[in-house]
């Protein structure tokens, strides 16, 4: 795949885009990449929607007594030695 720069985009139409980007929760790379194909009457190549859908099956996977666990074990790393900072 090729690498295209666009110069002095007005700010009206780099604003829209980023809306629409922000919007669609999608990248300005993705919003870009399909109103370019979109323009010229190409479509999009297929890919998920929502690439953090590939990872589900590993958010929130925590019990509480995990996630208890984890801050019991770490919470040294929330002290701060007042040595440290002279």
């Amino acid at each position: 795949m090729s690498t295209l720069t666009i110069h002095a985009l007005d700010p009206v139409t780099e604003k829209r885009i980023r809306v629409k980007a922000r919007k669609e929760k999608k990248s300005l790379n993705q919003i870009l990449k399909e109103l370019l194909s979109g323009s010229v009457g190409v479509s999009a190549p297929s890919c998920p929607e929502n690439h953090r859908a590939e990872f589900q099956e590993f958010s929130g996977i925590w019990s509480d007594k995990d996630l208890d666990e984890f801050n019991q074990a770490i919470s040294d790393l929330e002290r701060v030695d007042e040595r440290d900072w002279q």
